[in-house]
């Protein structure tokens, strides 16, 4: 069970990195809805796991 939830936590962080890499493409001048709901929702899902550790 502790290594489901660490793989998951790993696989979560590293969609977490990626996400925040793809911000700074682009022009910074326009705001990216999908990118800004895709990362409250992995924040969202990282602070569940937290309280689950």
């Amino acid at each position: 069970m502790i290594t489901f939830l660490v793989l998951l936590a790993a696989i979560v962080g590293f969609a977490i990195v990626i996400a925040r890499d793809y911000g700074h493409f682009g022009s910074s001048n326009i705001v990216d809805r999908d990118a800004q709901r895709q990362q409250a929702e992995l924040s969202a899902m990282l602070d569940r796991m937290s309280h689950h550790l």
